[in-house]
């Protein structure tokens, strides 16, 4: 079985929308994480800060799964995932994204 693999890091403003880096941040990862079991096309997601603080590092990576392109981007158009886009394209100053298939165990 193949998944398909979301992945979206990003480097955040310092301060923006009247709140600090470390607020958007966890702002960003509560209501990403809120979308497990709602948004009807996500199968996994995993959410985390940088640990190392590279001059090279992103701030915040996402890895999510679908089981195809079409899911994902039923995913990208569902209002509440809007949304939630909408708010931290104001928050940050970079993202990146890759999108790739890999092959499972799983039927």
């Amino acid at each position: 079985m193949k998944i398909l693999k979301h992945i979206v890091m990003w480097k955040f403003l310092d301060n923006a929308e009247g709140k600090t880096k470390a607020e958007n941040m966890r702002f960003a990862a509560e209501n990403l994480r809120a979308l497990v079991g709602v948004a009807p096309t996500l199968l996994k997601l995993s959410i985390g800060e940088d640990v190392l603080g590279s001059p090279a590092s992103f701030d915040m990576a996402l890895v999510a799964d679908f089981k195809s392109v079409e899911d994902m981007l039923a995913y990208r158009d569902f209002p509440r995932h809007a949304e939630i886009s909408n708010y931290i394209r104001r928050v940050i100053s970079d993202r990146k994204v890759v999108d790739f298939f890999i092959e499972t165990d799983e039927n």
